[in-house]
């Protein structure tokens, strides 16, 4: 079961073309109480927060299960601060871990990711929503803001 919190319909979408199984909506529902309920109570084995928003971090822990992993991707301000329920992070048995580029190693990884999108069998185009000019560049920057596609690139 893999599910994808999003709250923008058409990137819930996008994850399930993606190999998502299940999408949350949490603008619906406590995103928390959503994913518990999709696991029977029990929680994520793996849980990832991929915003960079501290609240979000926060959610990522509670929807993981006793002993499950929590993995930070996303980058937060320099003066952002996590605050975990103290008890629940030592008693848990819960892994918390941060991962710089998803935890991806440029020399040993991204010469086997161009292989696997020389041959197909890494779509990279799905993952791109837009694509402007460096003169569209303010563009860009609002659609980061208002959460609209998946992936800006820059061409």
């Amino acid at each position: 079961m893999i599910i994808a919190v999003d709250p923008v319909e058409s990137r819930r979408e996008g994850s399930i073309r993606a190999g998502a199984t299940h999408t949350v909506d949490p603008a619906a529902a406590d995103p928390v109480e959503q994913v518990r309920a999709l696991t029977q109570g029990r929680g994520a084995d793996y849980s990832f927060e991929v915003v960079g928003r501290p609240e979000l971090m926060v959610q990522a822990f509670e929807m993981a299960r006793t002993a499950g992993t929590v993995t930070l991707v996303g980058m937060p301000a320099t003066t952002d601060m996590l605050t975990l329920p103290a008890i629940k992070a030592v008693f848990s048995g819960k892994r918390l871990a941060g991962a710089v580029v998803g935890g991806a190693q440029i020399l040993r990884d991204f010469p086997r990711f161009i292989r696997l999108a020389e041959s197909g069998r890494l779509d990279l185009g799905s993952m791109v929503s837009q694509r402007i000019t460096l003169d569209e560049i303010n563009k860009g920057i609002d659609l980061v803001h208002r959460a609209e596609g998946v992936r800006t690139v820059v061409v």
